[in-house]
């Protein structure tokens, strides 16, 4: 008789959530694969210690084995192979996130003029140790994976390493650094390097010429740039976000060329909100259309200059340089019979984010919006609660693309609905503060304006496909 034994693999530990109690997930990478009931009863006898009768198995199911095999999650098991602890199965009491963007504090060491939480005044606070660890310790109990460290500016925290240490004590990664640039010196690298940490560095540069303005710091441009260097040289990946108004829409080019010479992957610009300190300066507010109309004229030049970087256009336009493909991220392709099914954000299903007052919200987006304030907050209920069907979260993100045409009728019998399926949650929450089920004004006027047709005939002169 051919009896077998398999063992998962060092690097895969078992794992479950509410609705999802069947999966595997890596302990050292951001990656956990899914299973069904039928496919678990297979998989979980890889614990080491388990004979597989193989003969008696269908094709089907020596097929998943050899499957799993091939693909690195377990392995022949030798004598004496057991799994270890971390490896055990754990079921966590809370629906599935595989990330947050944690913001640590509400205070940063610029002045940016557009800052929509308005970290110049500190508004949203900045939690203390003792809260800092309460909400550590609600991602560790709902089985949260990575944290992506923001702020304000996050290294301003008087506690950061020490934070960063507890991070990782709980077996929590940390892919991601937001950092406006001006503290990440060499030795900041060095104390991530003797902690055997390489995150990815996303920085702030608004515009060649027109960051130092915008971020209220003399010197703020050079900072920010030697930083991305120092970065590129010492093999840290770094990206950059870029707001654009009216004063600095003309130096995409420019901005992008000196971001890619400095070692900078890829560029991902928005728009600025006239939300927080922007409030102050409507004489440098750009349109929507407006916006669009500058994107239209910077896309050949983009190409012109051999795709420097990889680049995001606020939703308009993706271009990613490893694959050589064009998205639309702004665009989805969900059939009419699949609206009962599809979900408004597959994008908040995954991630969360938790503002410096602890409130767990869709996007960072939100954060400083009013609707903030319905969002529960992590220092007052525990986040399993929050995770569980019945709260404001969980009802938020649950929301439908049926649901919204139901709010919005005028919708159903729209020509790009099965492309818009209702835009984005934030944008319309910016325009509706107490209506989460909104339109979303950025997406009517991206298909209703036009700019989706002139985006695809650019690109089809250009000899650009996706």
């Amino acid at each position: 008789m051919d009896t077998r034994r398999y063992i998962l693999m060092p690097s895969w530990s078992f794992r479950g959530w509410k609705l999802l109690p069947y999966a595997v997930q890596s302990l050292f990478f951001p990656k956990t694969e899914f299973f069904t009931e039928e496919e678990w009863k297979l998989f979980s006898s890889c614990d080491g210690k388990t004979d597989i009768d193989w003969d008696a198995l269908s094709d089907r199911e020596k097929s998943k084995y050899e499957h799993w095999e091939k693909g690195g999650f377990i392995r022949r098991a030798a004598d004496g192979d057991r799994l270890r602890p971390e490896q055990e199965y754990r079921f966590y009491p809370a629906r599935f996130k595989q990330s947050v963007q944690w913001s640590i504090t509400g205070r940063c060491n610029a002045r940016c003029k557009h800052c929509f939480m308005s970290a110049p005044h500190a508004t949203q606070g900045e939690p203390d140790w003792d809260q800092l660890m309460t909400m550590l310790e609600g991602f560790h109990r709902c089985g949260i994976k990575c944290v992506n460290l923001t702020g304000g500016e996050p290294m301003v925290h008087p506690d950061f390493w020490p934070l960063v240490d507890a991070v990782r004590a709980h077996d929590i990664m940390i892919p991601t650094l937001y950092s406006n640039g001006l503290l990440i010196t060499d030795r900041f690298l060095d104390e991530l390097e003797q902690r055997h940490m390489r995150p990815a560095f996303q920085f702030s540069f608004d515009g060649a010429g027109w960051h130092d303005w915008m971020r209220g710091i003399p010197g703020a441009e050079k900072a920010v740039l030697d930083a991305i260097r120092r970065c590129s040289a010492r093999g840290f990946r770094t990206s950059a976000t870029m707001v654009i108004f009216r004063d600095n829409r003309n130096t995409i080019r420019e901005t992008a060329n000196l971001l890619a010479s400095a070692g900078c992957g890829s560029l991902k610009t928005g728009i600025a909100t006239a939300a927080g300190e922007w409030k102050q300066y409507p004489e440098h507010y750009l349109s929507q259309a407006e916006l669009y109309e500058t994107y239209l004229e910077y896309i050949p030049q983009y190409f012109e200059d051999g795709a420097p970087l990889s680049l995001s256009l606020d939703g308009f336009f993706l271009y990613d340089i490893p694959s050589g493909r064009q998205f639309s991220p702004i665009e989805t392709d969900v059939q009419e019979k699949n609206f009962t099914r599809a979900l408004m954000c597959g994008h908040a299903r995954r991630e969360l984010y938790v503002s410096p007052r602890g409130n767990v919200l869709p996007c960072m987006s939100m954060a400083g919006s009013p609707i903030e304030k319905q969002f529960p907050n992590m220092l007052e209920t525990p986040l399993e609660e929050i995770l569980n069907e019945g709260s404001y979260y969980m009802d938020s993100i649950n929301y439908r693309v049926s649901d919204f045409m139901e709010h919005n009728p005028e919708c159903r019998t729209c020509q790009y609905r099965m492309k818009c399926c209702g835009g984005c949650r934030a944008n319309a929450v910016f325009a509706e503060p107490d209506d989460y089920l909104a339109k979303d004004p950025v997406a009517c006027e991206y298909f209703l304006g036009g700019w989706m047709e002139k985006k695809n005939e650019l690109l089809e002169r250009l000899g650009i496909s996706e």
